[in-house]
């Protein structure tokens, strides 16, 4: 198959991925067809690292970066070289790449930068992860607190669920330093919450020595390193979605895995992109 197709065929469509909601492959796959134009935006010439979970969740599950040898010619790829390798990344541009990827039950996890500038990341991601022991409400705190101390440096930053334990906040920036300052300037950052309040938070890279805290992940700004890409559905039962939001919804309370494939439809037609504009600012490290 050389040609892009103008259907997306679903192999067996009836297996169930998500025994106690049971939601099927086919509810799957239409899924991401109704929400591709909230996706690709935020996918568009990022390689994607494919987290696949073919036969549904509590089954088989790998992640993969190389796209298959079976994968159709039409679909986009990119090779980069790593230290002792290359790897056949799949670039997501389009809606049939898209349903393809869900027909092979795959949630996609993005690069920080994009093809024609891949050492230098257009977003800073302050991953939030919760630790055995901490709640929701400690994760609500360090995600007020860095956008304080970001607000005080001129630097507009969006909440993100992520579907799954925890938050992301995500900062656009001009594409001016490679990953190596945006990871410095990320660190300090981070440390200036753990200083605010080091008993309930940590950017302790080594987990046995995180302890009960709030863990403030800046170790995915880097090269080939990835973060889940917005709307993409997580091997959680109700398939549960990375989600924007809004800042006032970061609050004790949220359950980060409240927005669904079969609600998250629903706050689209009453609250539209939370994330609109993001797209257009332009936010430099030059000066900071």
């Amino acid at each position: 198959m050389n040609a892009r197709p103008s259907h997306i065929e679903i192999s067996n469509p009836r297996k169930i991925l998500f025994p106690i909601s049971r939601i099927t492959k086919q509810e799957f796959v239409e899924y991401h067809q109704k929400i591709a134009e909230y996706m690709l935006p935020h996918l568009k010439d990022r390689p994607i690292s494919m987290y696949r979970f073919p036969d549904g969740i509590g089954k088989k599950i790998f992640f993969q970066k190389n796209a298959p040898a079976y994968f159709p010619k039409w679909i986009k790829t990119k090779k980069i070289a790593h230290e002792k390798a290359s790897t056949n990344y799949v670039i997501c541009n389009d809606a049939e790449t898209l349903l393809y990827l869900a027909n092979q039950v795959i949630t996609p996890h993005v690069w920080l930068s994009r093809i024609d500038k891949l050492e230098y990341p257009d977003r800073i991601i302050f991953d939030l992860d919760p630790q055995e022991g901490t709640g929701f409400a400690d994760i609500c705190k360090a995600a007020r607190l860095l956008r304080k101390a970001l607000d005080e440096i001129n630097l507009l930053s969006f909440p993100m669920s992520t579907g799954s334990r925890g938050l992301h906040v995500v900062v656009p920036i001009t594409r001016e330093f490679t990953f190596k300052k945006a990871s410095a300037f990320a660190r300090v950052l981070a440390s200036h919450v753990v200083d605010a309040d080091p008993d309930k938070f940590t950017a302790e890279q080594r987990i046995a020595k995180r302890g009960s805290k709030v863990f403030i992940d800046t170790y995915r700004i880097g090269f080939a390193q990835t973060a889940v890409a917005l709307y993409a559905v997580r091997d959680r039962e109700g398939a549960p979605v990375a989600a924007p939001l809004a800042w006032n919804e970061v609050k004790p309370g949220f359950d980060p895995q409240q927005f669904t494939i079969r609600n998250i439809f629903a706050r689209l037609k009453k609250k539209g992109d939370v994330w609109k504009g993001l797209f257009k600012i332009k936010q430099s490290l030059k000066d900071i």
